[in-house]
């Protein structure tokens, strides 16, 4: 792992030195084919390229102009044992987008073509060159949730997720039950509510229809007054009514009647 590291440090580095330096005055450092255009400063890098101002560089340090050669060799690598070769180089000068450019070329001359299909990721299983989740799914692993695992793994895992959402059901089932029976309680108050209403008016109209009207008591509480039925043109309702029907106990402080 150690080696691998120094490895990967050292390209870089030699990668770096092949190119050309831009040093921006706010200290960032950029690395590729530098290009002056007028007022700006353009890098071209292996992954694409930068634009500046030319008032915001600080320093341009030129280096070896590996993406002008790697043009210069790419006219002449026609077949693929030319194209493997500009495509080490490629990788070695630190292009290994054009050195993936290559191998996908040369896969396409020559479909078995095995360090080019190795480089892109490929792996030869049962006869065919495979990647990605078609090599993943060959060798028997299952995608779920994102992750790749194996049949054993990925079959605990649905049979969980498959209780995780029976439970979810079940719960949502009967917080719907409970919610109907809430609804059909107090539908059945509303009902109540409006039946004892309707009682209590139809008692009131049944008072009214057979003259009784009610009334505050001379000396406290309510009292019902039977109205004459079907008064005469000249007869006229006395003021205080002829029979009266205490409702309720009187008052216990008002004058004494007499006996």
């Amino acid at each position: 792992m150690k080696n691998m590291k120094a490895l990967l440090l050292s390209l870089a580095l030699a990668s770096a030195a092949w190119a050309d330096e831009v040093v921006l005055k706010n200290g960032s450092v950029f690395t590729g084919i530098v290009r002056e255009q007028g007022d700006k400063v353009i890098v071209e890098m292996d992954y694409g390229s930068m634009t500046f101002k030319k008032v915001d560089v600080r320093s341009i340090e030129r280096g070896e102009d590996v993406l002008s050669q790697f043009q210069e060799k790419s006219l002449k690598a026609t077949d693929v044992m030319s194209m493997m070769e500009l495509a080490a180089w490629a990788r070695d000068k630190g292009l290994t987008g054009r050195a993936m450019e290559l191998y996908r070329k040369v896969i396409v001359l020559d479909p078995d073509q095995a360090e080019a299909r190795k480089a892109l990721g490929y792996e030869k299983f049962n006869g065919q060159w495979l990647t990605g989740d078609e090599l993943m799914t060959a060798r028997g692993f299952v995608k779920v949730g994102g992750r790749w695992m194996n049949k054993d793994s990925a079959d605990r895992v649905l049979d969980q997720d498959a209780a995780a959402k029976i439970e979810v059901d079940r719960a949502n089932l009967a917080r719907r039950i409970a919610d109907q029976k809430h609804l059909e309680e107090m539908t059945k108050l509303s009902l109540e509510r409006d039946r004892l209403e309707w009682e209590k008016n139809r008692e009131s109209r049944w008072w009214w229809r057979n003259g009784w009207v009610f009334g505050p008591a001379p000396f406290g509480g309510v009292v019902g007054y039977i109205l004459p039925s079907n008064p005469g043109p000249s007869q006229t309702v006395p003021p205080t009514p002829p029979s009266t029907v205490p409702i309720g106990p009187p008052s216990p402080v008002g004058p004494s009647r007499p006996r």
